[in-house]
């Protein structure tokens, strides 16, 4: 689950209150035709058609959201203590970490361990942490136990998504993500966040490299246009 605390690097993505300018930028890298792979024939619902958008066109703010990763800070910075809600001991952190720890909700221990923000308690730093079974959670947990997955698990207001909604972003259909694969278009409501209300959307995609590289593949695209009920999305629909 997304903290409280959202930063400023993430918000100067949406700085205006409503969409602007023409429809996707050349800039924006796409597969080519050639490289591009069908995605195969879904499941689809009896009367199920076409899916339809939430709002009009580019009307939801697009943001995104990574792993916290202890080894990204300096070593040097004042280490604070963090707890897991019953009082068990996790670890001494540097301040940094910590601070991004919170803004993410998830991170990643120099040791490998993958832990999640678990609420305010009274131990600490006043926020306390768990430690996560990193074979069912490998990057972390959303809202109601649901495992993040880099590049499908998106962030919401469970009041507009309800939780395990596939969407359709077409903004997104055949971007080339940072790992090389070629994206079909469908994401899920895995997540949730303080600060993610109404027309908002997090985009999770692991590492703050990932960010810096989608910055760029989707320089101009700051808006999305997410579709409920997309029979090409349904493969992503819990069972």
């Amino acid at each position: 689950m997304r903290s409280l605390v959202v930063g400023p690097t993430v918000a100067l993505l949406a700085l205006s209150s409503s969409p602007s300018g023409p429809g996707r930028l050349p800039s924006v890298r796409r597969a080519e035709s050639s490289e591009a792979v069908a995605p195969p024939p879904r499941v689809v619902p009896e009367g199920a058609c076409c899916g339809y958008p939430l709002v009009g066109e580019r009307g939801f703010a697009l943001r995104f959201y990574w792993l916290a990763r202890e080894g990204g800070i300096r070593p040097d910075e004042d280490h604070h203590a963090i707890y897991s809600r019953d009082g068990f001991f996790i670890g001494a952190y540097p301040a940094g970490f910590i601070k991004s720890l919170l803004m993410e909700g998830s991170g990643i221990l120099a040791d490998g361990r993958v832990i999640n923000y678990a609420g305010r308690c009274r131990f600490g730093t006043g926020t306390c942490y768990e430690p996560l079974d990193e074979s069912v959670y490998p990057f972390g947990r959303g809202a109601g136990r649901r495992p993040l997955i880099p590049f499908k698990s998106v962030a919401v207001d469970p009041r507009l998504v309800p939780l395990g909604e596939p969407l359709y972003i077409p903004e997104f259909d055949g971007l080339v993500m940072p790992d090389g694969s070629v994206h079909d278009g469908c994401v899920r409501a895995d997540d949730t966040g303080g600060n993610i209300k109404k027309r908002k959307m997090d985009f999770f995609v692991v590492t703050y490299e990932n960010f810096r590289e989608l910055l760029h593949t989707l320089f101009g695209v700051i808006w999305v246009t997410p579709h409920i009920e997309h029979p090409r999305c349904e493969y992503l629909r819990p069972d």
